[in-house]
C-alpha cells in the first residue's frame, strides 16, 4: 500500500508533465504508467481484508470474586427484589447519557443512564464496540438468551427514578479529546454527561 501510494505521487505529475509536453511515445507511456496504477490500486483496494472491529467491552467478573450482597434491610425490600427480578420483561432500554471514566489519559470505563421503570431489572446486558472515537452501545434487560459476541451482563442500579449501568472496558481506549456515544439499535447519538 505504501510503495502504491508513493508511486501515484511521484508518477502522476511527472506523467501528466510528459502527456502535454512530450512526444508520441512519451505520451503513450504516460498513460500506460496512469492507466497501470489505476488497475493496481482497484486490485489492492479489492484483495485487502479489513480486520474486524475490536470489542471493548470487558467480561463480567467470575461468580467467585464477586462478594455477596448485603442483606437488605426489611424483608420487604428483599421480596420486592426478589419479584422484580423474577418479573424482568427482557426490554431494550435505550441510553440517554453517557458518562466517560478516564484515568492515565485513557478511556476506562462508562456508565449508562436511563429512565428507570417500575419493573426494572436487577441486569442488563451490554455490547460495546468503539471505532474511530465512536462507542456503539447496544442494551438489553436482564440476561440475554443468545450470548452475542463480547456481552457483558452488569448489575443496575436505581436511584430517583434513573437507572445506571457501569461498564469496564477489556483494553482502555488512549487518546485525548472527546469520544461521542452512538445508540447502536437507532444510531442516535447519546449525550455525555
Amino acid at each position: 500500500m505504501f510503495v502504491l501510494g508513493v508511486s501515484w505521487l511521484v508518477l502522476t505529475p511527472l506523467c501528466l508533465w510528459n502527456l502535454f509536453r512530450g512526444g508520441t511515445l512519451v505520451r503513450l507511456t504516460s498513460v500506460l504508467a496512469l492507466v497501470s496504477l489505476e488497475v493496481a490500486t482497484i486490485w489492492t483496494t479489492t484483495t485487502i481484508q479489513i480486520p474486524p472491529r475490536t470489542l471493548i467491552a470487558a467480561p463480567s467478573p467470575s461468580a467467585a470474586r464477586i462478594p455477596a450482597p448485603a442483606p437488605a434491610p426489611q424483608a420487604a425490600q428483599q421480596g420486592a427484589r426478589d419479584v422484580r427480578s423474577a418479573s424482568c420483561p427482557g426490554r431494550m432500554p435505550a441510553p440517554e447519557r453517557v458518562r466517560l471514566a478516564r484515568r492515565q489519559g485513557a478511556l476506562r470505563g462508562v456508565t449508562l443512564f436511563w429512565t428507570a421503570r417500575a419493573d426494572e431489572c436487577d441486569t442488563a446486558t451490554v455490547v460495546l464496540r468503539h471505532r474511530n472515537r465512536t462507542i456503539r452501545v447496544w442494551m438489553r434487560d436482564g440476561e440475554a438468551e443468545s450470548r452475542t459476541s463480547g456481552a457483558t451482563t452488569r448489575p443496575v442500579s436505581v436511584t430517583g427514578g434513573v437507572a445506571s449501568l457501569q461498564v469496564p472496558l477489556a483494553q482502555p481506549v488512549r487518546g485525548e479529546g472527546g469520544f461521542r456515544a452512538i445508540d447502536g439499535r437507532t444510531g442516535r447519538p447519546i449525550a455525555l454527561g
